[in-house]
């Protein structure tokens, strides 16, 4: 059984897209019809510039610019007019324009192009044709330049017509009233704007001096302040500077009675023998200790001791100090008169401070110089003292503050009586300022209208106008034939696309091997059977035996290479029996068999073939062999396996004929007795080379290939196509066996009588048999019976 590996994947014709794209190889193999599609594309373009009447073209190019795009304010390159943008925007625009029904209406009324002769001519011969539409037909406006000037600012206006002068004429026309349209459009557009502009800024400025009147009679009849730009409330800066001064008043207050609370406390919750002088002392800080000295001392005349005098320097730069703490009094005063007023609670006290101050300065100096102080004061006395100078501080402090509030709620409700004009003021201010502004824009607007008036809208500047053209714009022969040229390569092309697709014969060698998926071992080239003169002697064999004929000859050395891959074939994995079958008669398979069959017993190996096609058997005619018996009989036990074995013109070449044909030979092939007689042939030659029938004819081939080691294939480019040597592959394999290798063959058999007619069932992989298949089974039985074997 054949034991080869399983071949590749095949591509099927739907599958193969690839082969398609093979453009190349089209080319070679249909140039006939793609000749055939040029040569129609040229009569047709030569047909067609002879019928086709000559249109002549009129061009006009047209510069767009917007006149005012550098005057108005503000205006740039992408600047716009009624909301059209100055750069791809208004170049269509303008094509629209350009192009529209009405401009063409009014052109065609204007210059009477009803009755130029091309546009009569054109309305006569059609019923559904009118001026206006067969003008708009032939008219085409694009935008830009040609080559590097693609991007330029301008249109190009052109149209078509049978007569030159026609078409210069009516392009002009539509240009004037294109023209025409666009000075009326944006002159009218830029008066009525002037306009309107005056009027609104003549009421603006009424407005503008009704709202200033309004706001100066507010003013006058009011307490609100105005100091040029913002109005100011008098009552609510005073009452916003009460307010820090009772703050900071009432933090003082705070401190001076938390100090007195501290000290009762503490003089409440003792008896007065139990208390000590350093308790004393210990209440007091080191400013109220140096305050109470001051005051006691100015109290009394103790300057005339002997202690006043021993402390006289120290005094003296105490004296020294105080005068410094005066003079910091002082600044103090002078900075804070310029933040409040003259009455605020803050100055006040520290004018008395100055004051006493001053007067214990003097005082002191005169008794440093008069006498020596008297004695000392005693910690209790210092302590009671200043005692009750806290009791004046807080009374003080809250006089003075009882003072402010009645001042702060005084100018609270002044404040709040100021508030409403002066909101309505700040209010009328606003209103001022918008309608002065929105007169200032007006004014300014209005200026640089007028300055630009004659420049508003867009220029269209004829840059290449329409002239009458003696040369025909259409057609051209040579865009006529290469359009004719590109068409026919098309249609040849697409042609020898179909034909090829729907082509089912094998392109080359590589398209047998990608497409079945075997390797092609042998490409036979086409040869025809060797004449012999009358004079010559007979041949010992077939004339179509390259191998022994003409042994030095391209066809037999096709044989030969065949040879050697099977030799090293059957080295590596030791195939011994080999099988030669075909898809369809006329392939070669049986002159591929004998011909290979030689090429091995050249080399020396014992050789046998056996014919196993039992239909219509060549392999005896082929070699001339003679006897009656061969493989029928054989397969039927009829004789011995060694008496059907022949010798032939070559001593290593050995061959079995096919014998009688037996009504049911495809049972004998499957019978034991096949496998069996192989097994005998396999020990006493190298090689066995068996020829069967076509596989898609008759089913005998997939039978014998179940025993066989390795199965050829041979394919007939010219005459076989995919369909059916896939099908025969698929065949092969549906019985277990797989295409070892393909021989791809080119002889061409002239003999028509085989019998097969290669007919199968294309739906399934059966066998089929066309009306020539009856000579296997029907009348032309044998004349000998033959004992059937199973």
């Amino acid at each position: 059984m054949n034991d080869t590996a399983a071949p590749q994947p095949r591509s099927y014709p739907e599958q193969q897209e690839t082969d398609l794209l093979d453009l190349l190889g089209i080319l070679r193999r249909r140039k006939g019809l793609i000749a055939l599609g040029l040569f129609m594309g040229v009569a047709a373009a030569v047909l067609y510039y002879v019928l086709t009447p000559p249109t002549f073209r009129a061009e006009m190019e047209i510069l767009v610019g917007q006149k005012s795009g550098d005057l108005v304010k503000g205006a740039n390159s992408s600047s716009s007019v009624e909301g059209v943008d100055t750069e791809e925007d208004v170049l269509s625009t303008h094509i629209q324009l350009l192009t529209s029904r009405r401009i063409l209406k009014a052109a065609i009324e204007k210059h009477d192009l009803d009755e130029i002769r091309s546009v009569v001519e054109a309305v006569e011969s059609d019923d559904n044709e009118t001026p206006l539409t067969y003008i708009l037909d032939n008219l085409a406006v694009t935008k830009g330049g040609d080559g590097v000037a693609r991007d330029a600012h301008t249109l190009k206006a052109t149209y078509d017509d049978p007569s030159p002068s026609d078409c210069a004429l009516i392009l002009r026309a539509i240009f004037d009233e294109y023209k025409n349209y666009l000075d009326d459009h944006f002159a009218g557009t830029s008066t009525q704007a002037v306009e309107l502009l005056t009027q609104l800024s003549e009421e603006t400025a009424q407005e503008v001096r009704d709202a200033e009147r309004k706001l100066a009679e507010h003013l006058a009849g009011s307490q609100v302040m105005w100091d040029g730009e913002k109005t100011r409330n008098i009552h609510k800066e005073r009452l916003e500077k009460i307010e820090d001064d009772l703050h900071e008043l009432t933090e003082q207050e705070a401190e001076s009675a938390s100090r007195l609370k501290v000290i009762s406390d503490f003089l409440a919750s003792k008896d007065a023998s139990e208390i000590t002088d350093v308790d004393r002392f210990s209440l007091l800080s080191e400013k109220e200790v140096n305050r109470l000295k001051l005051m006691i001392e100015m109290t009394r005349g103790d300057v005339a001791s002997e202690a006043f005098q021993a402390d006289q320097p120290i005094r003296q730069a105490t004296a020294q100090a105080e005068y410094d703490e005066y003079l910091t009094l002082v600044m103090k005063e002078k900075k804070l008169r310029e933040k409040f007023s003259d009455g605020h609670p803050q100055i006040v006290s520290l004018r008395e401070q100055i004051e006493m101050m001053r007067k214990f300065i003097d005082n002191n100096s005169s008794k440093i110089q008069a006498r020596d102080a008297q004695e000392r004061i005693t910690p209790a006395e210092m302590l009671q003292t200043y005692v009750g100078l806290l009791k004046n501080d807080v009374m003080g402090l809250q006089r003075q503050r009882q003072v402010l509030q009645t001042r702060s709620e005084q100018e609270l409700k002044l404040a709040k009586q100021l508030e409403q004009a002066e909101v309505q003021a700040e209010s009328m201010r606003r209103d001022l300022e918008r309608r002065q502004a929105i007169f200032d824009d007006t004014q300014s607007t209005l200026k640089e209208l007028n300055f630009v008036r004659d420049y508003a809208g867009f220029s269209t500047d004829v840059i290449g106008d329409a002239e009458s053209q003696e040369r025909p714009a259409w057609p051209l022969p040579l865009i006529v034939l290469a359009l004719g040229v590109f068409a026919g390569g098309l249609l040849g092309l697409g042609m020898g696309l179909l034909a090829d697709l729907m082509d089912t014969t094998f392109v080359d060698p590589d398209d047998v091997q990608k497409t079945l998926g075997a390797p092609v071992l042998a490409h036979v080239p086409r040869f025809d059977p060797i004449k012999r003169k009358r004079k010559d002697p007979p041949f010992e064999i077939d004339s179509s035996i390259r191998v022994y004929h003409q042994p030095r000859t391209p066809a037999a050395e096709v044989f030969r290479v065949l040879r050697t891959g099977l030799l090293v074939e059957a080295r590596k994995n030791g195939h011994q029996v080999i099988q030669v079958t075909s898809p369809l008669p006329g392939d070669g398979k049986s002159t591929t068999s004998v011909n290979l069959a030689m090429a091995f017993a050249q080399t020396g190996k014992r050789t046998l073939i056996v014919d196993a096609d039992l239909r219509k058997p060549r392999v005896a005619r082929l070699l001339h062999l003679t006897g009656e018996s061969g493989f029928s009989e054989a397969l039927q036990d009829l004789c011995d396996p060694t008496d059907v074995v022949q010798s032939t013109v070559n001593d290593n070449l050995f061959a079995v004929s096919a014998g009688a044909i037996p009504a049911n030979p495809s049972e004998l092939l499957q019978s034991y007795r096949f496998s069996q007689l192989i097994n005998v042939w396999r020990d006493k030659f190298d090689f066995i080379i068996v020829d069967t029938p076509t596989v898609l004819a008759v089913s005998d081939a997939a039978v014998v290939s179940e025993e066989m080691d390795n199965v050829l294939l041979a394919v007939r480019i010219i005459k076989n196509g995919r369909k059916a040597a896939i099908r025969a592959t698929d065949i092969l394999q549906r019985s277990g066996s797989e295409v070892g290798a393909i021989i791809v063959n080119g002889y061409q058999s002239k003999d028509k009588s085989y019998g097969y007619t290669g007919g199968y069932d294309a739906d399934a992989y059966g066998y089929g048999y066309g009306e020539s298949h009856k000579a296997y089974y029907g009348d032309k039985a044998p004349s000998r019976n033959l004992q059937s074997v199973s």
